[in-house]
């Protein structure tokens, strides 16, 4: 999982939240089922292409220190 991404949006530099990609040549939104529009649902990136991916962005889990 990656949690240091920074992004050029707007000419502004970003931290992006912690995120999972998984490599999907020539997925498409029917491959991914049409979820609901929401932060933590998978986004699929280049839908179509040879170089498409998917991007999860995980809740976030509270949990005491062990």
């Amino acid at each position: 999982m990656s949690d240091s991404i920074f992004l050029l949006i707007g000419g502004k530099i970003v931290h992006g939240p912690p995120h999972l990609m998984f490599y999907a040549p020539y997925a498409t939104e029917k491959d991914l089922g049409s979820p609901p529009a929401a932060l933590n649902m998978p986004h699929l990136i280049r839908s179509g292409q040879p170089d498409a991916y998917f991007i999860v962005i995980p809740a976030r889990v509270e949990h005491a220190g062990h």
